[in-house]
């Protein structure tokens, strides 16, 4: 399968950018490690300043295409021009957005490097936090197909984080409002993905810039953007994603979210890995050797970037009689009309054939 849409360059980013309006200020806040143009976006003019930085991982492309479509919006929003001030880092990691890969050109995970500041994109990051000195701090990812929200069979579509600001998890007057802020978010979700909001465990990082600027007093948050079923190209939680920022930014000017309870935040049920691509059923597997009948044989989707499209690449993940995961997708195989053989080793490419029954 061709992914055509999950990948998104720095090109493509100039392409959007060029087409933005005067109200949009497109400034150069410094290079990356191959000297690649990292771009932040100045609008309106309100008191509450908001900071959103999204593909600091440059293959998590699914909140820059939602955060596009919020930036058209705010450029013909009066109100979120009159009461807002943005400062948005739409691609972090151009590096890494062209080599679609998690990892800068370093192969630094530039969201491991808030107190080293080893990695030029890292200390843009922070110069623009130091600087802009937001009120409010959006963390755009977007997270794997393994995740399922809590026990329960249910995918992890969108998930959320208010990081800790120190070991104890102290809820400061800075992190409740992101508490309150996400509660507020998951309300408009439980009605689109009823029981499909995750969240993630908040031990404490220091070395993640989410925990250090929640640590500097910052109401932060992190946005990730899930999977559902077999929409591979996230068109579904990219639109959820949207959603979502939009609501953030109404309960901001509105401050609705203010009445709301912690309690609310803790009630989304922790992510939990529950989920594989695909479980085939009825399978034979060939295992060093060994040869195993009617097992099932769970998948793994590696993206791999090939002559600059996006290629779902089965990987193997793991086989048994009764295997206790969940899958987006199903393959029951029928004796009658088909054999299956997998063969494959630790950490290598399945290799996956069809053969009649003989």
């Amino acid at each position: 399968m061709v992914l055509t849409t999950r990948y998104f360059p720095p090109h493509k980013l100039l392409l959007f950018l060029s087409g933005l309006s005067g109200r949009t200020e497109v400034d150069l806040l410094g290079k990356s490690v191959k000297n690649s143009p990292i771009y932040g976006l100045k609008i309106g003019s309100g008191v509450k300043k908001i900071l959103i930085w999204s593909q600091m991982h440059g293959n998590e492309t699914t909140c820059t295409r939602a955060l596009c479509r919020l930036i058209k919006l705010i450029e013909q929003s009066e109100s979120y021009l009159k009461n807002l001030r943005f400062l948005i880092i739409p691609q972090l990691n151009p590096d890494g957005a062209k080599a679609y890969s998690r990892f800068n050109a370093n192969q630094i995970d530039i969201n491991r490097d808030a107190l080293k500041l080893s990695q030029p994109e890292s200390k843009v990051l922070n110069k623009v936090f130091t600087e802009f000195k937001p009120d409010y701090c959006f963390n755009m990812h977007d997270q794997r197909s393994v995740f399922s929200a809590g026990d329960p069979e249910k995918a992890a579509v969108i998930s959320f984080l208010s990081p800790a600001m120190d070991d104890a998890k102290t809820i400061s007057d800075s992190r409740k409002e992101s508490m309150l802020l996400i509660a507020d978010i998951n309300k408009l979700l439980q009605k689109k993905i009823p029981g499909q909001v995750g969240r993630y465990n908040d031990r404490y990082n220091a070395e993640c810039f989410g925990d250090n600027f929640s640590k500097k007093g910052a109401a932060t948050i992190l946005f990730e953007a899930g999977h559902s079923k077999t929409d591979y190209s996230r068109s579904f939680s990219k639109d959820l994603m949207f959603l979502s920022l939009k609501k953030a930014l109404n309960s901001i000017i509105n401050k609705s979210f203010l009445s709301g309870l912690c309690e609310d935040y803790f009630k989304i049920p922790e992510n939990n890995q529950k989920y594989v691509d695909v479980i085939i059923n009825n399978a034979t597997v060939i295992d060093q050797n060994l040869i195993y009948h009617n097992h099932q044989l769970a998948i793994q989707y590696d993206e791999v970037l090939k002559n600059k499209n996006i290629f779902l690449q089965p990987t193997y993940h793991s086989h048994g009689k009764s295997l206790k995961l969940y899958s987006h997708s199903t393959i029951n195989l029928s004796k009658k009309l088909y054999s299956k053989e997998f063969i494959f080793k630790e950490n290598e490419i399945v290799d996956i054939s069809f053969f009649p029954d003989k």
